[in-house]
């Protein structure tokens, strides 16, 4: 079983330097869209430093409080928890972004064509849209980085089984978890054209 410690610990080192792998530096603007709990949110804004902002999006008030909450405990003054709605607006200017966190809500396919509408629209000349794919098969993946691509990106970087699947609940739970019995998945990047 991983312990929250483990879990701070991979945000703040091993989920960083994915991160960092994935193109983000410090000084950056980064939009986790559909943050959940902050676990790649929290990383990106170690890769940021203090220069940069991560702004969290999540649809559930809830989620974005406990995010506030956790911010001066892991001194991460940089993440900015917001509001997202529900048709994938996102409340940022034209070519404001560096970077968009996708993790693990491609396979929803109601927002998908107007997510990668706004993506193209919030994404400096060059940004990249960084996706990290479940609940999906390997032929369904497939589909859907060519719909990225038809929507006016261009691939970029593939980082292999870099990506992992957890949900907080299963921190300090009576299951037995380690982070080598994750799941994992490839993250794929691409670049606004």
């Amino acid at each position: 079983m991983f312990t929250r410690e483990q879990l701070l610990a991979w945000q703040k080192s091993g989920c960083a330097e994915l991160m960092r792998d994935c193109g983000i530096e410090p000084g950056q603007i980064v939009i986790d869209f559909g943050c959940g709990r902050g676990n790649y949110a929290f990383g990106a804004a170690e890769a940021v430093g203090s220069e940069g902002r991560v702004y969290a999006l999540d649809i559930k008030p809830e989620v974005l409080v406990w995010l506030e909450q956790e911010k001066p405990l892991r001194g991460t003054d940089n993440l900015i928890p917001q509001m997202s709605h529900e048709n994938a607006d996102m409340d940022f200017e034209d070519g404001s972004a560096d970077t968009v966190l996708f993790y693990d809500m491609i396979h929803m396919e109601g927002m998908r064509k107007h997510f990668l509408e706004e993506c193209r629209r919030v994404l400096k000349p060059g940004g990249v849209l960084s996706i990290l794919p479940f609940h999906l098969t390997e032929d369904e993946t497939t589909g859907v980085m060519k719909e990225v691509e038809a929507a006016g990106f261009t691939p970029d970087r593939i980082l292999k089984d870099r990506g992992l699947h957890f949900d907080l609940h299963l921190v300090n739970s009576e299951k037995e978890e380690s982070f080598s019995s994750l799941e994992r998945a490839t993250v794929y990047n691409f670049r606004k054209q």
